[in-house]
């Protein structure tokens, strides 16, 4: 038989190698970064020039590469390797743009893989059977497979060139402008000889987090002398995205005009900044550069620099990139290896002037305290806002504020003790400088964890001394301008609000909070979708009855139910449809919720149903064993009863006397809760008692 040349196989199996590598070099070199990019442009800083080519190269270079190894290989391994191309690309399609699992925000928290073993299963099957696939049709219809591969990969292709023109079109890419300023460094360890007041805002640590953490270790407490702890504070927005603006401005946001617009009209329509300027107050505002308007940055605040952030490494922003993309185009078992935290970027970030751009990374400020000190730069006084990582992810720190190995720190423990000793730090060095007592410090977050999100707030008053101070009075964010401004003089006939120094404890006030699912999408023109609730001074959450889409407000009746439902809770709404109190976050990948504490309250509005009715509560664990459970309704006991096994569930009677004006209100008792650190399985201090599963009323 005559063998056939170099030239002859080139010439019928070139076209297979060709496409087949560029499906690959096409599919995750350039469209899965340029795609991902476009989805998420107004989260990133850089334009997208600074993607495209960057892409468009490696795409070009992947190709050769991949092309090259099929050109060097000969017979029917170089059909064998086309096989894998396809395979493979194919499966890097379906994958990242079709099957997206919901992995919660990538904000820096681990992502518990344990609770995606059945995503994991079904995945790996699908990339299985994506890569043997045309190995199987080749070798059972070898003629019928060359023309196929080749029409499903050109196909494939033609509909990423497609996206990525209509994307280019359709995309407003005016989005990505930041403005002619960015917030920079500059003075952030500078304070005044006369007065200052400061306020640290340090994301996410919630109230659980340190009342677990002084447990263990009340020390944290020590430097914070002259201090009051709000044990019953709350924010107004569950992320960042809504709390930050609300906490710069005081103004609520309900979705009735584009966010940016908001943040613009919100700074106009409070003074605050103005007559902090008038009373002699150099601003300067330490946190992410959306959050403040463009005409205050440039007339008001100290830290405003002139230019934009750009590149420092084209290759660090590659890679970064490719990081990004694999972890959306890889298979579920390979995602852990390429796990990314969108905030990467700010590590390639550089800027024009001296000052580089405020860096909220908990380790980076707490370096530049010890090593460059406080100092006394200015007889002006001074107002600073100074916004770092807190008990957000990553997580980085030891508890002594030292970068830990990776993996070994967590989100709330060593995180949150950190945060506590840099603080502790930074109050040390104000008293070796002598200007302490002339320091109002306020510490707040601008949001706790989950749905129950309550941050942090502490506040020391000049000239107030003595160990921390507890107290119960009901505040909020909403609360801050005021006492600022209580503080210093400046809130005649309550301008500016109530101050927390005007809110005795257990007062009666409603506290607002705008509830929404947060979806990462900083690159949409509005938040999320928002319900709003009433916190009440005993910390239950009341639906209101009012949600705020897009332009529009949409009433609804609360706590609405028919009787038979079987609520399952698989959304945090369906938990807060009925729940007032008394139950945990959902926990990411797990259907049900924990009890939380030691009572809980239901609600139920039945509308015009009368008549008696039986309540089913299933579990599905118990945090230890036995469980008493105490159900009440309007004075009544309708079951009081220890529950030994997750399997069993309850069934009690609820009399038609219960049912006032058309709801059914259950108080429940856990009496038997405990926390995870009394059973010595882990360090919170939160009690639980049932994990719920689903909850039904029916007709008696």
């Amino acid at each position: 038989m005559r063998k056939r040349s170099l030239g002859e196989l080139s010439h019928k199996g070139a076209w297979r190698v060709l496409l087949s590598a560029l499906l690959v070099a096409v599919t995750f070199f350039v469209f899965g970064p340029i795609e991902i990019y476009i989805s998420n442009m107004t989260e990133l800083w850089f334009p997208i020039q600074d993607v495209l080519f960057p892409s468009i190269l490696a795409g070009i270079a992947a190709f050769a590469l991949l092309a090259l190894v099929g050109f060097l290989l000969r017979g029917r391994w170089r059909e064998w390797y086309c096989c894998l191309l396809t395979g493979v690309g194919i499966a890097l399609y379906i994958q990242g743009n079709f099957l997206q699992t919901d992995y919660g925000v990538l904000d820096g928290r681990e992502i518990p893989w344990e609770a995606y073993r059945t995503v994991a299963v079904w995945n790996t099957i699908l990339w299985i059977v994506c890569i043997a696939l045309p190995f199987v049709i080749r070798w059972k219809w070898k003629k019928q497979y060359q023309s196929g591969a080749a029409l499903v990969a050109g196909c494939v292709l033609l509909v990423q060139v497609i996206t990525l023109g209509t994307l280019a079109i359709t995309t407003d890419f005016s989005k990505y402008e930041h403005g002619d300023y960015y917030l920079s460094s500059k003075d952030l360890y500078s304070v005044s000889s006369e007065k200052n007041v400061i306020i640290f805002v340090l994301d996410t640590f919630a109230q659980e987090f340190l009342e677990s953490i002084v447990v263990d270790h009340p020390d944290v407490m020590d430097p914070l002398d002259g201090f009051t702890y709000y044990t019953n504070a709350t924010c107004a927005y569950p992320t960042t995205a809504g709390s930050m603006p609300f906490i710069l401005t005081g103004q609520y946001y309900k979705n009735d005009q584009l966010y940016k617009e908001h943040i613009n009209e919100a700074y106009q329509n409070t003074d605050f900044y103005e007559q902090l300027n008038k009373a002699g107050y150099d601003i300067s505002l330490y946190t992410g550069g959306a959050f403040v308007s463009e005409s205050t940055k440039g007339t008001l605040i100290k830290n405003a620099a002139n230019g934009s952030p750009v590149v420092s490494s084209y290759v660090g922003l590659e890679k970064a990139m490719l990081q990004f993309a694999a972890f959306r185009y890889f298979p579920h078992i390979a995602k852990q290896w390429v796990w990314l935290y969108t905030g990467m970027f700010d590590e390639i970030k550089e800027t024009p002037d001296a000052s580089p751009i405020h860096s909220e990374d908990n380790l980076k400020f707490y370096s530049g305290l010890k090593e460059e000190g406080l100092q006394v730069t200015s007889d002006r006084k001074s107002y600073s806002l100074i916004h770092l990582l807190g008990t957000h992810g990553p997580f980085l720190m030891n508890e002594d504020a030292t970068a830990a190995e990776e993996g070994t720190a967590t989100y709330w423990k060593t995180e949150g003790i950190a945060c506590m000793r840099i603080i502790g730090e930074y109050v040390r060095q104000l008293k070796e400088l002598g200007v302490y007592d002339d320091t109002m410090l306020v510490i707040t977050a601008d949001h706790g964890v989950g749905f129950r999100s309550f941050p942090i707030f502490l506040v020391k008053d000049f000239n107030s001394k003595g160990e921390v101070r507890e107290s119960d009075a009901p505040v909020s964010h909403a609360n801050l301008f005021a006492s600022v401004m209580d503080a210093l003089g400046l809130n005649t006939d309550q301008k500016y609000g109530i101050s927390i120094y005007d809110i005795p404890e257990l007062e009666t006030i409603e506290r607002r909070y705008f509830w929404y699912q947060w979806d990462a999408a900083w690159d949409k023109d509005y938040l999320p979708d928002m319900t709003e609730f009433i916190v009440t001074e005993e910390g239950d959450m009341i639906e209101v009855g009012n949600r705020y889409t897009s332009q529009s407000e949409e009433t609804f009746i609360p706590y609405a139910y028919k009787m038979g439902t079987v609520l399952q809770f698989h959304t945090v709404e369906e938990i807060w449809d009925c729940f007032q109190n008394g139950v945990a976050n959902i926990e990411t990948g797990i259907e049900g919720m924990w009890s939380l504490g030691e009572t809980g309250r239901l609600a139920f509005d039945v509308g015009d149903y009368t008549g008696n009715a039986v309540c089913e509560f299933q579990f599905d664990g118990l945090f230890g064993s036995p469980q008493r459970l105490i159900v009440r309704c309007g004075g009544q006991t309708l079951y009081n009863a220890d529950i030994v096994s997750a399997a069993e569930s309850v069934d009690f009677l609820i009399p038609e006397e219960c049912i006032r004006d058309g709801v059914i209100t259950l108080e429940l008792e856990f009496p038997n809760a405990t926390s995870p650190k009394t059973l010595g399985i882990g360090e919170s201090i939160s009690k639980r008692a049932f994990h719920f599963t689903s909850i039904c009323l029916r007709e008696a």
